[in-house]
């Protein structure tokens, strides 16, 4: 019979060998457990199951455990068993950018829910953004995207006034924007800005969350094979329940659709992946 993922990653011996410190490799292996999903029921392996599992002493296990809830992937309550925080997921930002995939591999599915369509006069951050003259007309779509734990984010997104006849709002109301798009256009890149940010009264008002709670700020454009950008959006999450996870490629150099992360001059993180969805 073949091995299950979880079984392959449990019976793998840790590299003695390796300049990666043993308690840094277990915490990747661990990492790699969560988001299979094979863990006890009753909360996470405790710290003599992990000792036995992996062959390590007990201050390893302690250090991994330890570097895994301040990452927020597990919850440790003095006294109780050590159980996984399943309210906080990492949105994966690589060149294949298909989350709501990524969020139905983790069996949290998202659903989405239609809050605007309509052509709107782009303001000048808009029309900056897309290339085109302030007033102009362009498709406003904003949603809100949810998983059975309650809202993930808020997304105001605009399609570039030659574009916008492309979406009907049917299509809206349960597709990826990008998929639309890519019926009229072929996509090349999308480059993607990050900042810390309090709620205040726009996340109050649009998710339901305190004004002083953190949020993540997201600016998003979506750009042709020809350089126009089609696409060009923000979307603000509540802090508690996202991650934003980087993929760099060190080994292909700048071979094209790399992803790409840099720290720009305003100290945001910034991230170039080439969208397949």
């Amino acid at each position: 019979m073949n091995e299950t993922i979880s079984e392959t990653l449990e019976r793998r011996p840790l590299d003695r060998l390796s300049p990666l410190p043993l308690y840094a490799q277990l915490v990747h292996r661990l990492q790699d457990l969560i988001a299979c999903g094979n863990y006890p029921a009753d909360g996470f392996y405790s710290e003599n199951e992990l000792v036995a599992m992996f062959d390590v002493s007990r201050a390893t296990v302690r250090q991994a455990l330890q570097k895994l809830s301040i990452e927020g992937l597990l919850s440790r309550q003095r006294g109780s068993r050590t159980f996984v925080n399943r309210d906080r997921f990492d949105e994966a930002f690589d060149p294949s950018m298909n989350l709501p995939q990524q969020w139905a591999r983790s069996g949290r599915p998202l659903s989405l829910t239609l809050v605007r369509f309509e052509s709107v006069a782009a303001t000048p951050e808009v029309a900056a953004a897309l290339r085109v003259v302030p007033g102009s007309m362009v498709l406003n779509v904003d949603r809100i995207r949810s998983d059975p734990a309650g809202q993930v984010s808020y997304d105001y997104r605009y399609i570039h006034p030659d574009l916008s006849d492309s979406i009907r709002r049917d299509e809206a109301a349960r597709d990826s924007l990008l998929d639309l798009l890519k019926r009229r256009v072929r996509l090349r890149r999308g480059e993607n800005k990050l900042e810390a940010a309090l709620a205040g009264e726009e996340g109050e008002r649009l998710l339901q969350v305190a004004p002083e709670s953190p949020m993540l700020v997201r600016e998003t454009i979506y750009y042709s094979d020809m350089g126009m950008p089609v696409l060009f959006g923000r979307s603000i999450y509540p802090a508690q329940r996202i991650r934003c996870a980087f993929t760099v490629d060190l080994s292909a150099g700048d071979a094209p659709g790399v992803s790409d992360v840099r720290m720009d001059n305003s100290d945001h993180v910034e991230a170039k992946p080439s969208p397949s969805s």
